[in-house]
Protein backbone atom coordinates (compact mmCIF):
# COMPACT_ATOMS: atom_id res chain seq x y z
CA UNK A 1 0.00 0.00 0.00
CA UNK A 2 3.14 2.51 0.84
CA UNK A 3 4.42 1.49 -2.74
CA UNK A 4 1.53 2.65 -4.20
CA UNK A 5 0.96 5.88 -2.64
CA UNK A 6 4.55 6.82 -3.07
CA UNK A 7 4.09 6.00 -7.00
CA UNK A 8 0.94 7.06 -7.48
CA UNK A 9 1.91 11.13 -8.68
CA UNK A 10 4.16 8.99 -11.48
CA UNK A 11 1.41 6.68 -12.98
CA UNK A 12 -0.05 6.97 -15.95
CA UNK A 13 -3.81 7.27 -15.76
CA UNK A 14 -5.04 4.13 -16.09
CA UNK A 15 -2.95 3.21 -13.02
CA UNK A 16 -4.80 5.55 -11.41
CA UNK A 17 -7.82 4.40 -11.68
CA UNK A 18 -6.67 1.10 -10.68
CA UNK A 19 -4.86 2.74 -7.68
CA UNK A 20 -7.96 4.58 -6.31
CA UNK A 21 -9.83 1.25 -6.44
CA UNK A 22 -7.46 -0.71 -4.53
CA UNK A 23 -6.88 1.74 -1.94
CA UNK A 24 -10.55 2.13 -1.24
CA UNK A 25 -11.61 -1.10 -1.67
CA UNK A 26 -8.56 -3.57 -0.93
CA UNK A 27 -11.10 -5.74 1.35
CA UNK A 28 -13.46 -6.28 -1.47
CA UNK A 29 -10.37 -6.70 -3.80
CA UNK A 30 -9.28 -10.64 -2.35
CA UNK A 31 -12.73 -11.77 -4.00
CA UNK A 32 -11.89 -10.44 -7.44
CA UNK A 33 -10.97 -11.42 -11.06
CA UNK A 34 -8.87 -9.00 -13.55
CA UNK A 35 -12.09 -8.56 -15.38
CA UNK A 36 -13.78 -7.36 -11.66
CA UNK A 37 -11.26 -5.13 -11.05
CA UNK A 38 -11.14 -4.01 -14.60
CA UNK A 39 -14.67 -3.40 -14.74
CA UNK A 40 -14.58 -1.44 -11.25
CA UNK A 41 -11.59 0.61 -12.44
CA UNK A 42 -12.60 1.61 -16.18
CA UNK A 43 -9.56 -0.50 -17.55
CA UNK A 44 -8.99 -3.14 -19.42
CA UNK A 45 -8.32 -7.10 -17.84
CA UNK A 46 -4.77 -6.36 -19.08
CA UNK A 47 -3.75 -3.30 -17.67
CA UNK A 48 -4.94 -5.04 -14.14
CA UNK A 49 -2.36 -7.50 -14.81
CA UNK A 50 0.49 -5.00 -15.93
CA UNK A 51 -0.55 -3.00 -13.11
CA UNK A 52 0.58 -5.45 -10.46
CA UNK A 53 3.30 -6.87 -12.15
CA UNK A 54 4.92 -2.82 -12.41
CA UNK A 55 3.73 -3.65 -8.13
CA UNK A 56 6.30 -6.22 -7.82
CA UNK A 57 4.00 -9.07 -7.76
CA UNK A 58 4.17 -12.13 -10.10
CA UNK A 59 0.68 -11.88 -10.78
CA UNK A 60 -2.97 -11.12 -9.55
CA UNK A 61 -2.75 -14.12 -7.48
CA UNK A 62 0.12 -12.86 -5.62
CA UNK A 63 -0.73 -8.90 -5.49
CA UNK A 64 -3.57 -10.46 -2.98
CA UNK A 65 -1.53 -12.61 -0.99
CA UNK A 66 0.03 -9.14 -0.60
CA UNK A 67 -2.97 -7.32 0.45
CA UNK A 68 -4.24 -10.09 2.39
CA UNK A 69 -1.17 -9.68 4.96
CA UNK A 70 -1.41 -6.22 4.74
CA UNK A 71 -5.10 -6.33 6.04
CA UNK A 72 -4.12 -8.56 8.66
CA UNK A 73 -1.59 -6.40 9.64
CA UNK A 74 -3.88 -3.55 9.80
CA UNK A 75 -6.52 -5.72 12.00
CA UNK A 76 -3.59 -6.33 14.65
CA UNK A 77 -2.93 -2.79 14.74
CA UNK A 78 -7.03 -1.45 14.60
CA UNK A 79 -6.79 -4.06 17.68
CA UNK A 80 -4.36 -2.53 19.43
CA UNK A 81 -5.14 1.32 18.87
CA UNK A 82 -8.49 0.76 20.32
CA UNK A 83 -7.17 -0.51 23.55
CA UNK A 84 -4.62 1.75 23.86
CA UNK A 85 -3.65 4.00 20.55
CA UNK A 86 -0.02 5.63 22.00
CA UNK A 87 1.32 3.66 25.16
CA UNK A 88 1.98 -0.01 26.21
CA UNK A 89 3.17 -0.61 29.92
CA UNK A 90 6.76 -1.37 28.21
CA UNK A 91 7.55 1.51 26.71
CA UNK A 92 10.25 3.98 27.17
CA UNK A 93 10.68 7.53 26.28
CA UNK A 94 12.97 6.75 23.01
CA UNK A 95 9.89 4.06 22.21
CA UNK A 96 7.17 6.31 22.49
CA UNK A 97 9.10 8.89 20.28
CA UNK A 98 9.72 6.00 18.10
CA UNK A 99 6.00 5.73 18.00
CA UNK A 100 5.52 9.99 17.03
CA UNK A 101 7.74 9.79 14.35
CA UNK A 102 5.90 6.89 12.77
CA UNK A 103 2.39 8.25 13.29
CA UNK A 104 3.31 11.87 12.14
CA UNK A 105 5.53 10.64 8.65
CA UNK A 106 2.14 8.58 7.86
CA UNK A 107 -0.33 11.22 9.14
CA UNK A 108 1.45 13.79 6.60
CA UNK A 109 2.10 11.25 3.41
CA UNK A 110 -1.35 10.08 3.52
CA UNK A 111 -2.04 14.04 3.72
CA UNK A 112 -0.49 14.57 0.66
CA UNK A 113 -1.63 11.61 -1.02
CA UNK A 114 -5.33 12.29 -0.28
CA UNK A 115 -5.14 16.36 -0.81
CA UNK A 116 -7.69 17.71 -3.47
CA UNK A 117 -5.85 20.12 -5.30
CA UNK A 118 -8.70 21.63 -6.49
CA UNK A 119 -10.74 21.81 -3.46
CA UNK A 120 -7.79 23.70 -1.77
CA UNK A 121 -7.72 26.25 -5.06
CA UNK A 122 -10.98 26.96 -4.37
CA UNK A 123 -10.84 28.02 -1.17
CA UNK A 124 -7.76 29.92 -1.38
CA UNK A 125 -10.01 32.15 -3.70
CA UNK A 126 -12.80 31.89 -1.49
CA UNK A 127 -11.15 33.06 1.23
CA UNK A 128 -9.35 35.68 -0.27
CA UNK A 129 -11.98 37.81 -1.79
CA UNK A 130 -13.85 37.13 1.37
CA UNK A 131 -15.29 40.60 3.04
CA UNK A 132 -14.90 38.66 6.53
CA UNK A 133 -14.01 35.06 7.80
CA UNK A 134 -15.21 33.19 10.59
CA UNK A 135 -13.21 30.37 11.88
CA UNK A 136 -15.11 27.68 14.20
CA UNK A 137 -13.40 24.84 15.85
CA UNK A 138 -13.94 22.65 19.19
CA UNK A 139 -11.54 21.59 21.22
CA UNK A 140 -8.53 20.78 19.38
CA UNK A 141 -9.99 21.69 16.33
CA UNK A 142 -10.41 24.85 17.95
CA UNK A 143 -6.25 24.76 17.88
CA UNK A 144 -6.20 24.79 14.43
CA UNK A 145 -8.70 27.44 13.88
CA UNK A 146 -7.27 29.92 15.69
CA UNK A 147 -3.55 29.27 14.04
CA UNK A 148 -5.34 30.33 10.92
CA UNK A 149 -7.05 33.54 12.42
CA UNK A 150 -3.86 34.47 13.93
CA UNK A 151 -1.90 34.30 10.40
CA UNK A 152 -4.48 35.80 8.48
CA UNK A 153 -5.18 38.44 11.03
CA UNK A 154 -2.03 39.73 10.76
CA UNK A 155 -1.49 39.60 7.21
CA UNK A 156 -4.72 41.97 7.54
CA UNK A 157 -7.65 40.14 6.62
CA UNK A 158 -10.55 40.79 8.34
CA UNK A 159 -10.52 37.75 10.60
CA UNK A 160 -12.64 36.76 13.02
CA UNK A 161 -12.03 33.18 15.86
CA UNK A 162 -14.27 32.80 18.81
CA UNK A 163 -13.76 29.70 21.36
CA UNK A 164 -17.51 30.90 22.43
CA UNK A 165 -19.78 29.18 19.27
CA UNK A 166 -22.89 31.19 20.84
CA UNK A 167 -21.22 34.91 20.34
CA UNK A 168 -19.95 34.17 17.12
CA UNK A 169 -23.29 32.45 15.63
CA UNK A 170 -24.88 35.77 17.44
CA UNK A 171 -21.94 37.74 14.55
CA UNK A 172 -23.36 35.80 11.47
CA UNK A 173 -26.90 37.96 11.60
CA UNK A 174 -24.39 40.70 9.86
CA UNK A 175 -22.94 38.27 6.89
CA UNK A 176 -24.02 37.88 3.95
CA UNK A 177 -22.78 36.35 0.34
CA UNK A 178 -19.69 38.22 0.88
CA UNK A 179 -18.15 36.30 3.68
CA UNK A 180 -16.58 32.77 4.71
CA UNK A 181 -17.18 30.57 7.68
CA UNK A 182 -14.44 28.50 7.79
CA UNK A 183 -15.03 25.39 10.00
CA UNK A 184 -12.62 23.26 11.54
CA UNK A 185 -14.36 20.07 13.10
CA UNK A 186 -12.26 16.06 13.04
CA UNK A 187 -15.66 14.19 13.45
CA UNK A 188 -17.66 16.68 11.45
CA UNK A 189 -20.57 15.85 14.08
CA UNK A 190 -20.37 18.49 16.66
CA UNK A 191 -23.71 19.91 17.14
CA UNK A 192 -22.48 23.35 17.91
CA UNK A 193 -20.39 23.64 14.77
CA UNK A 194 -23.01 22.32 12.90
CA UNK A 195 -25.96 24.59 13.68
CA UNK A 196 -23.27 27.45 13.45
CA UNK A 197 -22.46 26.45 9.71
CA UNK A 198 -26.59 25.84 8.90
CA UNK A 199 -27.17 29.26 10.17
CA UNK A 200 -23.97 30.98 8.07
CA UNK A 201 -25.91 29.49 5.37
CA UNK A 202 -29.29 30.76 6.24
CA UNK A 203 -27.29 34.23 5.89
CA UNK A 204 -25.70 33.02 1.88
CA UNK A 205 -22.00 33.18 3.50
CA UNK A 206 -20.03 30.42 1.78
CA UNK A 207 -19.17 27.72 4.50
CA UNK A 208 -15.69 25.90 3.98
CA UNK A 209 -15.25 22.53 6.19
CA UNK A 210 -11.58 20.65 7.45
CA UNK A 211 -12.74 17.75 8.18
CA UNK A 212 -12.06 13.77 8.24
CA UNK A 213 -12.56 12.08 4.65
CA UNK A 214 -14.95 9.68 6.12
CA UNK A 215 -19.04 10.94 5.55
CA UNK A 216 -20.43 13.09 8.12
CA UNK A 217 -23.03 15.77 8.37
CA UNK A 218 -21.07 18.71 7.76
CA UNK A 219 -20.07 17.58 4.31
CA UNK A 220 -24.02 18.63 3.54
CA UNK A 221 -23.47 21.93 4.90
CA UNK A 222 -19.96 22.94 3.35
CA UNK A 223 -19.86 24.72 -0.26
CA UNK A 224 -16.19 23.23 -0.33
CA UNK A 225 -15.25 20.43 1.82
CA UNK A 226 -11.24 19.76 2.37
CA UNK A 227 -10.71 16.26 4.08
CA UNK A 228 -7.67 15.41 5.85
CA UNK A 229 -6.73 11.39 6.38
CA UNK A 230 -9.83 8.89 8.90
CA UNK A 231 -6.20 8.50 10.81
CA UNK A 232 -8.20 7.95 14.04
CA UNK A 233 -11.03 7.64 15.67
CA UNK A 234 -13.42 10.02 17.03
CA UNK A 235 -13.13 8.60 20.34
CA UNK A 236 -9.95 8.71 20.92
CA UNK A 237 -7.11 9.31 23.88
CA UNK A 238 -5.34 12.42 22.16
CA UNK A 239 -6.03 14.31 18.69
CA UNK A 240 -2.29 14.08 17.39
CA UNK A 241 -2.65 12.75 13.44
CA UNK A 242 -5.92 15.26 13.49
CA UNK A 243 -4.49 18.21 15.46
CA UNK A 244 -1.28 17.79 12.76
CA UNK A 245 -2.95 17.53 9.50
CA UNK A 246 -5.48 20.33 10.18
CA UNK A 247 -3.27 22.71 11.08
CA UNK A 248 -1.76 21.60 7.80
CA UNK A 249 -4.33 22.51 5.80
CA UNK A 250 -4.78 25.94 7.61
CA UNK A 251 -1.41 26.34 6.59
CA UNK A 252 -2.05 25.61 3.16
CA UNK A 253 -4.74 28.17 3.11
CA UNK A 254 -2.66 31.09 4.88
CA UNK A 255 -0.05 30.53 1.86
CA UNK A 256 -2.18 30.18 -1.09
CA UNK A 257 -4.17 33.20 0.21
CA UNK A 258 -0.74 35.59 0.94
CA UNK A 259 0.88 33.92 -2.50
CA UNK A 260 0.10 36.71 -4.92
CA UNK A 261 0.16 39.71 -2.81
CA UNK A 262 3.31 38.41 -0.59
CA UNK A 263 5.47 41.61 -1.32
CA UNK A 264 3.00 43.42 0.45
CA UNK A 265 2.13 41.29 2.97
CA UNK A 266 5.56 40.51 4.26
CA UNK A 267 5.96 44.44 5.02
CA UNK A 268 2.78 43.88 7.17
CA UNK A 269 4.34 41.31 8.84
CA UNK A 270 7.52 43.05 9.71
CA UNK A 271 5.46 45.81 11.24
CA UNK A 272 3.48 43.51 13.33
CA UNK A 273 6.66 41.81 14.85
CA UNK A 274 8.45 45.34 15.36
CA UNK A 275 4.92 46.50 17.45
CA UNK A 276 5.73 43.47 19.89
CA UNK A 277 9.18 43.76 20.39
CA UNK A 278 8.46 46.11 23.32
CA UNK A 279 7.39 42.89 24.99
CA UNK A 280 10.71 41.25 24.27
CA UNK A 281 13.56 40.95 26.85
CA UNK A 282 16.90 42.12 24.75
CA UNK A 283 19.47 39.61 25.65
CA UNK A 284 22.86 41.64 26.59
Amino acid sequence: MLKIRERYNQMSKGDKRISDFVLENHDRLLGMTAADIAQASGVSSASVIRYVKKMGADGLDGFKLELAAFREQEEKKSEWRMADPILSDQDDLDMICKKMQARADTAYRDFFYQLDGDALKKAVSTVKKARKIYLLGLGSSYSAAYDLFHKLRRAGFDANCYQDLNMVTEFFNYTDHRDVVLAFSYSGQSKEILYSCQKAREQKAKVIAVTRKSDSPIKKLADICLNVPDLEDVQRVGAFESLQTSLMMGWLIYLGVIREDFRRIEIQLVKTRKMVEGLKEKLE
